[in-house]
């Protein structure tokens, strides 16, 4: 179901005819029938969709045939039927059904697994819809009929749905973890805090913060720029540190007229890396709107890896760069595979910027840049079974209230509390 080298687009963003379905949204309650794709498009040989509501098996004995004949009028628990999926016009595909039952035992609906193709899931989906099932998001179909109530539900549930749409095994261990670690430490400080004991509450809860910052990068990937003079081997090192070919590289200047996305897994963290067009005095107003957009990105970006040619850099450019340095910019030397120009050894001299000598075509440095890149981004050390605050409203919210708590005459206790409230 994972794929280490996919984007994180939500399950029906691109299925466009879906989208377009999905644009009204019913209430999902146990008298609804609704339906979703569970699996991200595209990025296994195995897709799963979801239909649930008291109306879900007699909905699929009308959309599959078994081996002999119709599914039978009540399924058992715990098996698992194989069919032909289908409409009055058309066979889709070999499908298996897997019943789905509450904790009564009362059937609820069924999850249909499908070879992965998008058309494939798309036409599932429409046969379903045609027979009276609505479009929802996949978070819908999460508690089925379960509104979350406690803070420990409440953030099972978030796990849940952001495990249906995460794309690499890392941050899939990470959700798991959390929907029983982050809970537990939520409790461990409204424990703290109603015993009468704030200051070590507020301890607690700094670290919970600290941790989470990080951790963001697991669930939406960081952007990572791409910069520096044209022909310096920006785009070489995209494909590098992507492992893929996806950028046209060539020895003439200035080949990358725009920035370019890409993605990438470093660490089994996912990334996009922008590949930007060379920074120079443009030539052409094509080349400065280019230009000029890769300056915006890069902006924008988490963490902006600088290039230089390391055989022909000035040593005034070199200055320039490293007075311009931040802490989330890394620089490099590429192309160590060539003589070094003499400026470079004097800039090593001169400058506390560190320098990472890579080569971007035959692979050295690599490992180097890849620990510099996780290092920079706080990913390095961290820990995804530790309680780690993976949602991003909560958090922010979290980080308010630890700055305004003390003066505020409420407990902790009562601000996290709030948090749940739904």
């Amino acid at each position: 179901m994972f794929n280490d080298m996919v984007g994180t687009a939500h399950p029906t963003s691109r299925y466009k005819l879906l989208s377009i379905m999905m644009a009204t949204e019913t209430p999902a309650n146990s008298d609804s029938l609704i339906c979703c794709p569970l699996t991200p498009p595209g990025v296994g040989a195995i897709a799963v969709v979801a239909m649930r509501g008291a109306q879900s098996w007699q909905t699929i004995r009308s959309c599959v045939e078994g081996p002999k004949g119709s599914l039978p009028d009540t399924p058992q628990s715990g098996r698992l039927y194989f069919g032909i999926f289908g409409d009055e016009h058309e066979t889709i595909d070999e499908v298996v059904v897997a019943p789905q039952h509450d904790a009564s035992g009362v059937p609820i609906g069924v999850d249909i697994s499908a070879h992965g193709g998008i058309r494939v899931v798309e036409r599932i989906l429409m046969t379903l819809t045609a027979r009276g099932a609505t479009l929802v998001s996949n978070d819908k179909i999460a508690f089925f009929g379960n509104r979350p109530t406690s803070a420990r539900e409440v953030i099972r549930t978030d796990a849940m749905r952001r495990l249906m749409r995460t794309t690499t095994r890392r941050a899939a261990r990470f959700l798991m973890a959390q929907s029983e670690a982050l809970p537990n430490a939520y409790d461990k400080i409204i424990a703290l805090s109603e015993s009468g004991h704030e200051s070590a509450a507020r301890a607690e809860l700094k670290r919970l913060i600290d941790r989470s910052q990080s951790a963001k990068h697991l669930l939406m990937p960081p952007k990572i720029s791409i910069i520096g003079p044209p022909n310096a081997g920006k785009s070489s090192l995209v494909n590098a540190l992507s492992g893929r070919g996806d950028v046209i590289v060539s020895d003439t200047e200035g080949t990358t007229r725009d920035w370019v996305t890409v993605p990438a897994v470093i660490d089994g963290v996912e990334m996009t890396l922008i590949d930007t067009a060379g920074l120079r005095e443009a030539p052409t107003t094509l080349e400065e709107i280019a230009i000029e957009r890769g300056r915006s990105a890069a902006k924008d970006s988490d963490l902006r890896i600088w290039v230089f040619d390391q055989s022909v850099a000035t040593l005034a450019e070199l200055h320039a760069t490293a007075a311009a340095i931040s802490e989330h910019d890394i620089l490099t030397a590429n192309k160590s595979e060539l003589p070094r120009a003499s400026v470079w050894q004097e800039f090593i001299g001169e400058t506390t910027t560190p320098v990472i000598e890579i080569s971007a075509t035959d692979r050295s440095g690599m490992g180097q840049l890849r620990s510099a890149i996780l290092m920079k981004l706080g990913l390095n050390t961290l820990d995804e079974t530790l309680p780690t605050e993976f949602d991003a409203d909560r958090l922010r919210i979290l980080c308010d209230g630890y700055r305004t708590n003390s003066d505020s005459g409420t407990s902790l206790a009562q601000e996290i509390k709030r948090l749940f409230v739904r």
